[in-house]
């Protein structure tokens, strides 16, 4: 190596031979090329990761088709096309052309015409997937549904069919419309913000389990994995241990009061046909987040004249809750139900 000056700093010789030794070492870390694969082989590759997946209870199924009718009976469809469709095919290739045509095949109908006429007349557009769901969005989204999916992101809780994971994805899908909304009055989401709204929507006997397995963490000094998908994986950990040992929240008649007792277990009893531990709940002994819970699906009800006909999933969360269908107040079922009016929740 060339010597310094005589002041010190280095020469022009020992500069260049530095710079040279800088670009050698850089050559080491070039990003190899992207190989090209046969479509035979995205196939395999597919197969694999869908054989993976379903290992871990988790299958990359193919999007249904997008035709453009389904808007009108789902606000939301156009967004869940393109959630669905960017895992689908960035899990198979990673060139923008070779998904966007991926992305083309999954379109029918109304839509299918539309983006042919597009390509047709102005070639060269449709290059990318981002391409083609900007132009679907000019052609079929005139409505920017982003603020209804905002305010039912705020409000949005586990429903009682569902899992852990399939509510996570439903928030997921409502943050792709709110993140792609234009609107100034809807917020971004961020992870946080889906971590946030994830475990507030979860019921009160996953929260409650889900707090002690992150103390139990902080007790051994490690840090507990509170993203969305770190939360997610836990709450299915609680679902699989709750399937097992036969635990989950049910509701149980009490002769003595005449009422119907919410938050209570189901565990296997040598002495009782059903198998169920009975337990009185009164109101004043709910846990706070249980109390919000219940005052929530009320306000829900209030649309609802009294005794009038709920749909499906209200009736479920009034049986779970403890909440009459009937009435709408809390500590007995409409079987039981002699109230004249129904019940309005204080805000």
């Amino acid at each position: 190596m060339a010597e310094n000056t005589t002041d010190g700093t280095p020469s022009v010789e020992a500069l260049e031979e530095r710079v040279r030794e800088l670009e050698t070492e850089l050559k080491k870390y070039k990003p190899v090329e992207e190989e090209e694969h046969t479509p035979a082989e995205f196939s395999d590759m597919y197969d694999t990761l869908r054989k993976s997946g379903a290992i871990k209870g988790i299958d990359m199924p193919t999007p249904a088709t997008f035709m453009g009718e389904e808007l009108k009976k789902d606000p939301y469809a156009l967004h869940r096309w393109y959630k669905e469709v960017s895992c689908w095919v960035k899990a198979r290739v990673a060139k923008d052309i070779p998904q966007a045509a991926m992305a083309l095949q999954t379109l029918g109908g109304t839509a299918k015409l539309a983006m042919e006429n597009i390509e047709a007349t102005t070639p060269g557009q449709l290059t990318s997937l981002e391409a083609i769901y900007q132009a679907l969005l000019s052609v079929f989204q005139r409505c920017d549904p982003g603020p209804k999916a905002y305010d039912e992101f705020l409000r949005t809780r586990m429903r009682t069919d569902e899992a852990g994971v399939e509510f996570l994805n439903r928030l997921l899908s409502l943050s792709v419309v709110i993140n792609s909304s234009k609107d100034p009055t809807v917020s971004h989401i961020s992870d946080s913000e889906l971590a946030t709204r994830f475990r507030a929507g979860l019921p009160g006997w996953i929260v409650r389990q889900l707090r002690e397995k992150h103390q139990l963490l902080v007790s051994l000094h490690q840090t507990p994995d509170v993203t969305s998908w770190g939360l997610a994986g836990t709450v299915m950990e609680i679902e699989q241990n709750s399937l097992q040992h036969q635990v989950k929240p049910k509701l149980a008649y009490n002769s003595h009061r005449g009422t119907t007792n919410a938050i209570v277990e189901t565990r296997p009893s040598a002495g009782f046909h059903n198998g169920l531990r009975r337990s009185v709940k009164r109101y004043p002994d709910l846990e706070e987040e249980d109390k919000t819970t219940i005052t929530a699906l009320q306000q829900e009800l209030q649309p609802y004249a009294l005794k009038e006909k709920l749909p499906l999933e209200l009736f479920k969360r009034c049986r779970q809750l403890g909440v009459c269908e009937a009435c709408h107040r809390y500590g007995h079922i409409g079987k039981h139900c002699k109230s004249q009016t129904t019940f309005s929740p204080k805000n």
